[in-house]
């Protein structure tokens, strides 16, 4: 059963089509579609209005000239202008949604100047759960991979939909760590949904379709261009309840969906790391304006549980205790307590240890073939 009872197909409605035909028309931008809609309450009233009720909403008179232009195209809704998007619409599980419509998702309607149409390939109902964005460095340290995909693992087998962009690094981590379980994501692409980007996750997109759900606001064909992803950015933090962010340099993609957060009144919750990690920098920074520091999935919880619904929503799982080692020799539990999360080399390992080269040497091998670290450039990395 998808969101608000629709299933399988859903038409695409005159009010869809009115958005594509103000779409066409030359400097109609995000605000000026806004400043129209908040005036007329309607894209259709938009193309029907005189132009004295054009000009009195707030646009320019070249471009209430332009609209009544449009106006004046035929409007019949078989047009082979919109021949193709009838037929990717009326495949199952495919979308096209605006403002107007019953499935368009009510968190992306608070912010400020929403997508005025959407195109949706999936499950909707992965709208009906609590969702938090999981952004993070495209090229994130083993930790960093290793803290995504296990903080996306918590969230979605405690029913909370796991949001990010598709990109290469800590967004694909973030997805695959939630299908995994078996949990719930949402893909916001920079592309149209038929130009998926990057081609290396076209196989995640389709295992987000049959578990998730995959969400544009641009026309199916359109490629994936730089000006587009802080748009995408703008939807992932739009469509959550909060924006996690693992890893980041201070100038990285994620600090700006960060930004909207904060500017769409939503929580932003920061992984800290290491000091001597310039990944780390962008969390800590954020940590330094007031965004939650995350350790585990319980410091997100507690935070969204000042939400009842959300509380109602969430599967509480049993906190998880300290790791156990005592499956471990002696020796093997020695080099454990000095390995962290960031690389340690093999010298300070002998170190502290006291060992022997060859007893070391043999104690990291065995370790790493149980699991418990893994050699990293510099040294050895606890996992």
């Amino acid at each position: 059963m998808l969101k608000n009872g629709f299933t399988g197909n859903y038409p695409v409605s005159s009010a869809c089509l009115a958005v594509l035909r103000l779409s066409n028309i030359k400097g109609l931008g995000l605000k000026s579609f806004h400043l129209l809609y908040d005036h007329f309450s309607s894209a259709e009233k938009v193309l029907k209005a005189p132009y004295e009720a054009l000009i009195q909403s707030g646009i320019k008179p070249k471009l209430a000239q332009q609209i009544l232009a449009q106006n004046k195209v035929a409007t019949d809704l078989t047009s082979s202008s919109f021949d193709r998007l009838f037929e990717w619409a009326s495949i199952n599980n495919n979308y096209v949604v605006c403002l107007e419509d019953a499935i368009y998702p009510p968190n992306l309607k608070e912010i400020f100047c929403p997508p005025p149409l959407l195109y949706f390939q999936g499950q909707l109902d992965a709208f009906d759960l609590t969702s938090i964005g999981v952004v993070g460095s495209r090229r994130p340290t083993l930790s960093g991979q290793l803290q995504a995909k296990e903080l996306s693992k918590q969230l979605a087998e405690i029913n909370i939909c796991v949001t990010s962009g598709l990109a290469i690094g800590v967004d694909t981590i973030a997805h695959q760590g939630a299908l995994e379980v078996g949990g719930v994501s949402c893909a916001v692409l920079g592309s149209g949904l038929e130009s998926i980007y990057p081609r290396q996750n076209r196989k995640l997109a389709m295992e987000l379709k049959e578990q998730g759900v995959l969400v544009s606001e641009l026309a199916l064909d359109v490629a994936a261009l730089p000006a587009n992803f802080p748009r995408r950015n703008r939807i992932i933090s739009g469509l959550s309840k909060g924006i996690l962010v693992v890893e980041a340099g201070l100038k990285s993609g994620s600090l700006i969906t960060a930004n909207f957060a904060i500017e769409q009144n939503r929580d932003v919750f920061a992984v800290p790391g290491s000091i001597d990690n310039p990944l780390a920098k962008g969390c800590h920074a954020l940590i330094k304006q007031g965004a939650f520091l995350v350790e585990d999935v319980d410091d997100i919880v507690s935070v969204l549980g000042s939400d009842s619904g959300v509380l109602n929503q969430i599967k509480r799982a049993p906190l998880k205790s300290e790791k156990d080692y005592t499956y471990l020799s002696l020796d093997e539990q020695k080099v454990i307590s000095v390995l962290g999360n960031q690389s340690t080399s093999f010298d300070d390992l002998l170190h502290c240890l006291g060992m022997d080269v060859t007893q070391l040497n043999t104690l990291l091998v065995m370790l790493e073939l149980k699991g418990e670290l893994s050699a990293v450039a510099g040294g050895y990395q606890r996992l």
